[in-house]
């Protein structure tokens, strides 16, 4: 008798994904983990926003972590961030996409 196997099952993808920029200088994301067996995130961000977009991965964490801080951000700019989660099998489709405008730095003189 022939064993049948399963078919891969990919991760489902992050939900509710948040970003709050801090001062110019980082943004802190947050997301809720839907289902189980994934391995953790990835992180991808894109400068501007718009159908467009290509994002680059930044980061990652592992599984059951459910947030990021992206500290290489520029201040007065526009990011787009999306997540995913992954497992032996692949990648989850992404989050929905969040698109955050980083401040001036406090170190920055009006009018800069």
């Amino acid at each position: 008798m022939a064993r049948r196997s399963s078919p891969p099952i990919l991760p489902e993808a992050p939900v509710d994904l948040i970003a709050v920029a801090v001062s110019g200088c980082e943004v802190l994301l947050a997301w809720n983990e839907c289902g189980t067996g994934g391995l953790g995130f990835r992180i991808e961000r894109s400068d501007g926003n718009g159908p467009a977009c290509l994002y680059s991965e930044i980061g990652g964490v592992g599984p059951h972590v459910a947030a990021f801080r992206d500290g290489s951000v520029k201040p007065r700019t526009i990011y787009s961030y999306r997540v995913h989660a992954w497992n032996a099998y692949g990648k989850s489709s992404p989050s929905d996409v969040i698109v955050v405008t980083v401040p001036r730095s406090g170190t920055e003189q009006p009018g800069d």
